[in-house]
């Protein structure tokens, strides 16, 4: 479960082009779990923001299979047992890969905050990278930087309720850990 400003931030950088995004049933379930937990105030809204992100996504977003013995057999053991379908989905996403014409030319990753619980060398090992969120923002602003400040200024002009200025997007981003981000935009906005 990523920030409210990361996961619009991300979002607006998947419409942009930079990647697609990908994720499970259990994620879904969590997410509404825990909205109530995070957003006080907001309460009822959480299954109103989970609706934009899907229609973001064209509805294309669900991994389905995951769960399915032959694949979590596969999951490395020491991959925390309430993450497991993390990786089990990203599995899923790896052996689509194979039906592709150019499949090095894709990457499977998961954005994470804690990424001690995904066994990061044994996930790897499987053709996975696990990342946190600050290195994912970095390499799409390295590989883009033009149509990275293009998804951040739509965040910026999305956000209305708090609004939210450059300097506090920047404070953000650098919370995160995308300093590298935060650098480049900081000379662009200024």
């Amino acid at each position: 479960m990523l920030p409210s400003r990361l996961s619009d931030v991300l979002f607006d950088l998947m419409l942009e082009g930079l990647y697609f995004a990908y994720w499970t049933d259990e994620v879904e379930a969590e997410f509404l779990r825990n909205w109530p937990f995070v957003h006080t105030d907001a309460i009822q809204s959480g299954a109103k923001r989970l609706k934009a992100f899907q229609r973001a996504t064209r509805e294309g977003h669900m991994i389905f299979g995951h769960n399915s013995p032959a694949v979590m057999q596969d999951v490395p053991a020491r991959v925390h047992a309430n993450d497991r379908h993390l990786v089990a989905a990203a599995l899923v996403l790896i052996k689509g890969l194979t039906d592709e014409d150019q499949p090095d030319l894709h990457k499977v990753l998961i954005v994470f905050n804690n990424t001690r619980h995904l066994a990061i060398t044994d996930t790897r090992q499987l053709g996975i990278e696990v990342v946190k969120p600050g290195y994912f923002l970095d390499s799409l602003f390295a590989a883009d930087s033009e149509r990275a400040v293009r998804a951040l200024a739509k965040s910026l002009s999305d956000l209305k309720k708090p609004p939210y200025s450059k300097r506090e997007m920047l404070a953000a981003l650098r919370l995160h850990g995308a300093k590298a981000m935060a650098a480049g935009l900081s000379n662009t906005w200024t």
